[in-house]
């Protein structure tokens, strides 16, 4: 038998194709090596074979375990957030009856002070009974949700609007000195429980017949590929069963309304919590007085502002006729008062003039300062004002740590609403470390800030950079606590980003919005919204303004990380929805810049003559040319143009975009240009004949040097009989002014008034006995 003919055989058998293998078979395989290697071969195979043939293992479905477990996870959350939201009910019912029986309406204030007030006024203590009757039902509210959490939706609508109105009322009572900021704190139990039954009310299932209509209504061609995936692994039971809709459906409006509404809220409750703050702080008198003279040397030299000011260890100096400092470097407030400076007089025993050197931090935490004299015995030369170090360092320090706080929140705000409602499908690496570097760029900016504001305000050097006490006096002002607040969500935000993959949409979106609102306050209260009025208005146009610059900016740099440079499947699609974004965006930014530019202006005249208003004219200039380009990127998405063509146009209105935010930086630490604007008046009179010209110059705050001088008919300077001179504003004065006479046809003399604003000044003429007249002109004073 030869060997072909036996491994023919060997195949037959194994396969199953024969009875036996014929007796010469064997014989032949038992002396041939290559055939018995042949038949060892097919044993191997034969054995794989009778693996593969062997019946699966049944496997488990893990589906009712998952759900179980994801269950079990979701009635933790929602029975924590009900307790949550039934102790804040509590602690504000029991601090509301508590304060009612005590009759304390201010710390300090007891039954008996309730009672004359109540007795002065019986309308006054019937709308405190009304308030505390609505607070009370509130919080009775507030509890049944807790225990029913089904009511937490239809009671959404009443104490949104009503914990709304109050916020809205504690902002304007505190705004205009009504009531104290820690008054108000006792209601923050109060708005605590409603953001918790915001979320509450969130997490309640919805009618799944009512979730499939307003699916089918608002994505019919979602519908049909949902019910495909149904049941199909343990991933989509937990969607189907848990969830009435998958993650990636759309939320029902109550939701979304109770996510919006709770970021609205937590808005305001931050503007409730900054405390108020008036206008630019002015000196409006001192003791000594400017230019007095007095026989006794001051123990105490006292200034008073028009509002709260901070004092830093030299907000104060007192410099003696010899050049040397007298005071005794304690300044500090007079008693209470924190519209007051004083320091005391440690050896101002010498006759002469005595320079007073101030500077303190404004509500607006800009700094001012200003110097005035006195003089004990008898008048003598001025000292000098010793010499300073120079802090130009540190103002361009502070204002390079404005836009690295500025450029972070665009790319980590605007990064995150970019990926919330652009919906791109990939995200990768790119973005994240964007988002990261964002978080980074806010934390890294308010430490400067932090650093360097106490450093530029004392108008001392960077070696004061780590000078505990200016830290100890920034921290205390509403500038620290906003630039602390940065920090601390920066830290936030970081978490954000690195957790974002484990969060469900909603608590995305919800997140997303609450980070935005915050970061966008702490913006506003460390910029000139802390010191306008009506300020909830300001901080809110300041709010808004920041964040839509960081959607835009943010947008633009997510769209050339993940759109433009990757070039996805729906990179068109995500550049489509971008643009509708931006769009959204400018619109904003024009509207609430027109705002801001009336209120830092108020005049065309403050707009061409301050340094605030040249710098918001080339931010203007610079805008008109980003928004041509931004058109020409719009042209571009909405023809289905080529993405390298938008490449490049991204790219400039990113740059630009850049630019913009250091002129903001600049503009943000500049002087208002309303309160800066100081603007002269010329005006020629004529009265009885004769010309009269009146020169009004500005002499420092609410004060102008005014000139007059009298031409007869011949055009020669006139000595009159007698020239007077008055101002009103409507509400005050007439108020006198003191002419002096300083040459022929000459008066001259200071206009002061007690606040800003355009007053009018009514010049009389007397010629003779019975010839008299007057003459008005407008003085513009600030």
């Amino acid at each position: 038998m030869t060997c072909s003919e036996a491994r023919e055989a060997l195949s037959a058998w194994y396969d199953g194709e024969g009875p036996a293998l014929a007796p010469g078979v064997r014989v032949h395989v038992a002396e041939c090596d290559e055939c018995a290697a042949f038949e060892r071969t097919l044993d191997r195979v034969g054995d794989v074979v009778a693996r593969a043939a062997i019946p699966a293992t049944t496997v488990p479905d893990l589906a009712p375990r998952v759900v179980r477990r994801a269950g079990r996870r979701r009635r933790v959350i929602d029975r924590s957030l009900q307790w949550a939201v039934g102790l804040a009910g509590v602690v504000e019912l029991a601090t509301t009856l508590y304060y009612f029986v005590r009759g304390d309406d201010d710390a300090g204030h007891g039954t008996a002070h309730a009672l004359a007030h109540a007795m002065a006024s019986g309308h006054a203590a019937h709308e405190g009974h009304e308030a505390v009757a609505l607070t009370v039902a509130v919080c009775v509210a507030l509890l049944c949700a807790a225990f029913r959490p089904r009511f937490s939706r239809p009671y959404l609508p009443v104490l949104g609007v009503a914990t709304l109105l109050m916020v809205v009322a504690s902002v304007h009572d505190v705004d205009h000195r009504v009531v104290s900021v820690g008054h108000e704190l006792r209601h923050t139990g109060l708005l605590v429980g409603f953001l918790l039954l915001c979320l509450v009310a969130a997490r309640q299932p919805r009618d799944p017949a009512r979730t499939g209509l307003l699916l089918a209504w608002r994505r019919p061609h979602e519908v049909e590929r949902r019910l495909r995936v149904v049941s199909r692994s343990a991933a989509t039971a937990y969607a189907r069963i848990v969830r009435p809709l998958a993650p990636g459906a759309s939320r029902c409006w109550p939701a979304r309304w109770a996510r919006i509404a709770a970021a609205t809220a937590l808005a305001a409750g931050l503007v409730l919590v900054a405390g108020p703050a008036e206008a630019h702080a002015v000196l409006e008198e001192s003791s000594p007085g400017s230019g007095a003279v007095v026989q006794h040397a001051p123990a105490t030299v006292v200034l008073r502002f028009d509002e709260p000011v901070t004092l830093l260890p030299t907000s104060l100096q007192v410099i003696g006729p010899d050049g040397r400092r007298v005071d005794d470097g304690a300044v500090d407030h007079d008693g209470d008062r924190t519209t007051t400076a004083a320091v005391g007089l440690s050896d101002a025993t010498r006759k002469g003039t005595y320079l007073v050197s101030w500077r303190v931090v404004s509500a607006d935490s800009h700094p001012v300062s200003g110097a005035f004299t006195f003089s004990v015995g008898r008048p003598g030369e001025a000292p000098t004002a010793p010499a300073t170090s120079s802090n130009r360092g540190v103002g361009i320090g502070l204002g390079v740590g404005r836009w690295l706080g500025y450029a972070g929140s665009a790319l980590l705000v605007g990064g995150l609403l970019f990926l919330v409602a652009c919906r791109p499908r990939a995200e990768g690496r790119g973005v994240r470390r964007l988002l990261l570097l964002g978080a980074g760029l806010v934390g890294i900016g308010a430490v400067v800030c932090l650093l360097l504001k106490g450093p530029y305000d004392a108008d001392l050097g960077a070696g004061h950079l780590v000078d505990g006490t200016l830290l100890r006096e920034v921290l205390g002002t509403t500038y620290g606590a906003a630039t602390l607040g940065r920090i601390a969500l920066a830290l936030l935000g970081a978490l954000l980003v690195l957790g974002r993959s484990r969060l469900s949409p909603g608590a995305r979106v919800a997140a997303t919005g609450v980070l935005t609102v915050a970061l966008a306050v702490c913006f506003a209260l460390a910029g000139h919204a802390a010191a306008a009025s009506p300020r909830w208005l300001a901080v809110v146009v300041d709010g808004v303004h920041v964040v839509a610059m960081s959607v835009w900016l943010g947008g633009l740099a997510m769209l050339l990380a993940l759109v433009v440079r990757h070039r996805g499947e729906d990179a068109m699609a995500v550049a489509r929805r971008f643009s509708a974004l931006a769009l959204g965006a400018v619109v904003a930014l024009a509207a609430t810049g027109a705002y801001q530019a009336w209120r830092e202006t108020r005049s065309w005249g403050a707009l061409q003559h301050t340094t605030y208003g040249r710098e918001l004219i080339v931010k203007l200039v610079v805008v008109v040319l980003i928004l041509a380009v931004a058109a020409s990127s719009r042209a571009l998405v909405w023809r289905h143009a080529d993405l390298s063509g938008l490449r490049r146009t991204v790219a400039l209105e990113a740059v630009g975009v850049v630019a913009v935010l250091g002129v903001t930086s600049a503009l943000v630490a500049t002087e208002p240009a309303s309160a800066a604007y100081h603007p002269s008046v010329d005006a020629n009179l004529t009265i009885l004949g004769d010309t009269v010209q009146v020169s009004a110059i500005p002499n420092g705050d609410r004060s102008m040097e005014l000139h007059v001088y009298v031409f007869g008919r011949s055009g020669e300077p006139a000595e009159p009989k007698q020239l007077s001179a008055t101002v009103a504003d409507g509400a005050l004065g007439p108020l006198p002014v003191t002419l002096a006479k300083a040459g022929p046809g000459h008066r001259q003399g200071v206009v002061s008034v007690p606040r800003a604003g355009d007053w009018t000044l009514a010049v009389t003429l007397r010629t003779s006995a019975i010839d008299q007249d007057s003459a008005d002109v407008t003085l513009p004073i600030r």
